[in-house]
């Protein structure tokens, strides 16, 4: 049976995952039904207010912010001032259609830009959209809306109660479980190349790349955690940032190395070779995922146990690797292959020594006393002082308004829609037809396929929640009933929003059946009304990511495949350089590294997006696959050279021409990405090919011919992808 390193992680998915969100999620359903329950008995009586601030509470709550507890605090409070504004102002011009459009258009803008700055930023969108459409189904005079609108802010007060009080129930230690992520990401990808290369199960290089891209995003994730640092702590907290700083930089590392041993094992294709993979490489690899998987426990909960764990695991990845290295010297191999099983075994030392490493920082850090240092978020001044960057937001600001951005186009795609959907709700009286425009908000996205996805997903659990709400009608159930009932739906709604959105619907509409029941205003023709005003809202979300100023991703593609490549010619300079001994500075290969990578996701996320896309606007989708395939391979081989520069003692070649031949067949191919034509001839790869062959190399010196072959490998992808140019400008 094959080894599944993945089930090794469930205290860390416990911890990380499933235990904030049923959190959260219980955060949500006091937000909700607290004023639902208690609120009418104060009262003596259920008013439609208690609705508003219901709904204020949980659109708060719904702010699904992971960073520092004050900042949520922050967003709540503004997001409760936003809410109040737009019911207040939506109540007060819904009279007039023609008002209500252009309201509409200009919230529509303010709300697309916010929902785009960052992960947050969905949620503060919608909760400002829902209550301004929320207003206009509901005109008043001015001083019913202000009352309505101290209902609104008083549901936001007690959301943000709520928030403050978790405090002490929200996990702690960020920047420590960001690394531990990191783990459980490598952890994952190791459980796809042990079913890649040592299994018969069927695995493509799409699986693996979004593997990596999972890693990456963990990693920059991390990165942005570190760099809220407040150097005004004292000096031991500095001191354990630091260690935490080193163990995420070690952890990267090794993630290189793994990277680099994929590219390695997929290049070895001798048969003697593939019975050591389904048993020696097979126990080796699972010995290295072990590990990683108790690392990542061990990551976040600091325990001595977990520590001991580790300590065995990594001394069976030691006995695995001494294993597969006296295996593969009863190899009968030619010299070429033999260099490569040479160096695969390097490679897989490397990682370990990357493994053994973490484990001594994680020793380290233990050795310090906790109560020395405090690890926790923290609600002060000197904290919300140090979060405000004006900076950044100044640079988002700019982004957000530059008519030319991507956030600038969809705003305006978003604005159009929604006042479409304001006037068919407004001119035709469409009973609760704001459904419309509220649909089309929360469906729509920057990209086709994406919008279209959702709106699919939104139709689907609509549908199937209005089936069983309209079973829940029919029943002769009493009041209370239905307050329990809320309680139970409203916890799944928040639980199932994060973790599969159709159901997540499915959970809403149930909900909202169930509100309409309590508030005396469910009938079968509101539901009709109901679904109709979903199809009518994701239909129009499709059709204006399809209509107005759509982005296709074939004219994202080369700029992104530019920037791909660019990157990776400064990594390999920057790799050429360190093994010349010109580079001073060691780590700024690693650094490079981190951006060429997060360049290729880019590409790579591009042509997924791609296919999502309609037939008739795609654009060579298999080639600008294999396009991003091959600046995926161009860079693993070159942290294939990195890695072998850092453990190597003496340099025997000299890169300086060869750089400079190659780097001409970089800014080839960047120049011709966006040309629609083939401009100049084709680089002259038969010479560059003769001058690695002549770089003088030590007969005994492993190294420096893994370089070599290394470099032979950086032509192969840099002609393909030549080839592929031109293939693509002249199909």
């Amino acid at each position: 049976m094959r080894f599944q390193p993945v089930q090794q992680l469930q205290t860390v998915f416990k911890r990380e995952y499933y235990e904030p969100t049923i959190a959260w999620s219980f955060r949500v359903v006091l937000a909700l039904n607290v004023p639902l329950i208690f609120v009418p008995l104060y009262l003596g009586t259920f008013k439609y207010e208690v609705v508003w601030m219901a709904f204020a509470a949980y659109m708060l709550a719904l702010v699904d912010y992971r960073g520092l507890h004050y900042r949520k605090v922050v967003i709540q409070s503004i997001e409760a001032v936003l809410i109040t504004i737009a019911a207040i102002v939506g109540m007060n011009i819904s009279n007039t259609w023609f008002a209500a459009v252009f309201a509409m258009l200009v919230v529509g803008m303010f709300v697309a830009l916010i929902r785009n700055w960052s992960d947050y930023g969905a949620a503060v969108g919608v909760g400002v959209g829902f209550f301004f459409l929320f207003g206009l189904a509901n005109p008043c005079d001015y001083q019913t809306s202000l009352h309505i609108g101290m209902y609104v802010l008083a549901g936001a007060v007690w959301s943000i109660i709520i928030t403050v009080f978790s405090f002490p129930f929200r996990p702690s230690n960020p920047i420590r479980r960001s690394v531990a992520k990191i783990w459980k990401s490598n952890t994952e990808y190791l459980d796809v190349l042990i079913q890649k290369h040592c299994t018969d199960v069927v695995i493509n290089d799409i699986q693996i790349t979004q593997k990596e891209t999972a890693i990456r995003t963990a990693v920059n994730q991390s990165i942005d955690l570190f760099s809220r640092r407040d150097n005004r702590k004292s000096r031991l907290t500095t001191q354990h940032y630091d260690m935490m700083m080193e163990i995420r930089r070690t952890s990267s590392l090794y993630t290189a190395a793994l990277h680099t041993m994929h590219e390695e094992l997929s290049s070895i294709h001798h048969d003697s070779f593939k019975e050591i993979k389904r048993s020696v490489l097979y126990k080796l690899l699972s010995a290295f995922a072990q590990t990683s998987a108790r690392l990542s426990v061990l990551m976040f909960t600091f325990r001595a146990e977990e520590y001991t764990m580790v300590n065995v695991k990594a001394k069976r990845c030691e006995i695995a690797i001494d294993l597969f290295e006296e295996s593969c010297k009863q190899l009968q191999t030619n010299e070429q292959d033999a260099i490569k099983i040479r160096h695969l075994i390097s490679t897989i030392k490397k990682a370990h020594e990357y493994l053994t490493l973490t484990i001594k920082q994680v020793e380290q850090k233990l050795n310090l006393r906790k109560s020395d240092y405090l690890e926790n978020y923290k609600l002060s001044l000197n904290n919300f002082l140090i979060g405000l960057k004006p900076r950044v937001i100044k640079e988002l600001i700019n982004e957000a308004f530059n008519i030319n951005s991507q956030h600038f186009i969809y705003a305006i795609r978003v604005a159009i829609g929604l006042s479409v959907g304001v006037f068919l709700f407004r001119f035709f009286e469409i009973d609760h037809g704001y459904w419309i425009s509220l649909t089309m908000l929360i469906v729509i996205q920057p990209y086709f396929g994406a919008t279209k996805k959702k709106g699919i997903e939104r139709i689907i659990g609509t549908v199937a929640g209005i089936l069983l709400g309209g079973v829940i009608m029919l029943l002769p159930l009493p009041h209370e009933v239905f307050v329990g009932m809320l309680i139970v739906v409203s916890f799944f709604v928040a639980y199932f929003l994060r973790n599969n959105y159709k159901i997540g619907v499915f959970f809403v509409t149930v909900m909202m059946v169930v509100l309409m029941q309590m508030s005396q205003l469910g009938t079968w023709q509101l539901i009709g009304w109901r679904v109709l005003s979903t199809l009518l809202g994701a239909a129009l979300a499709i059709a204006s990511s399809y209509v107005f100023w759509p982005t296709w991703e074939k004219n994202r593609f080369p700029e992104l495949m530019k920037k791909a490549i660019l990157n990776n010619k400064v990594y390999l300079e920057k790799v050429l350089q360190y093994y010349n001994h010109t580079e001073s500075l060691g780590d700024s290969w690693n650094k490079q590294r981190r951006l060429t990578e997060a360049s290729n996701n880019e590409v790579f996320a591009s042509v997924q997006r791609m296919v999502e896309e309609p037939e008739k606007v795609q654009h060579h989708v298999d080639l600008n696959f294999t396009m991003a395939g091959v600046s995926i391979r161009l860079t693993r081989e070159i942290t294939s050279i990195a890695l072998s520069v850092t453990s190597s003692t003496h340099r025997v070649l000299k890169l300086d021409d060869y750089f400079k031949q190659v780097s001409s067949v970089f800014d080839w191919i960047t120049l011709h990405i966006h040309n629609p034509s083939i401009t100049y001839s084709m680089p002259n790869f038969i010479q560059l090919k003769s001058t690695i062959s002549q770089l003088p190399t030590l007969q005994d010196d492993v190294e420096s011919q893994f370089v070599k072959s290394e470099l032979e490998k950086i032509l192969f992808e840099l002609e393909t992808l030549c080839v592929l140019i031109k293939e693509k400008k002249y199909s």
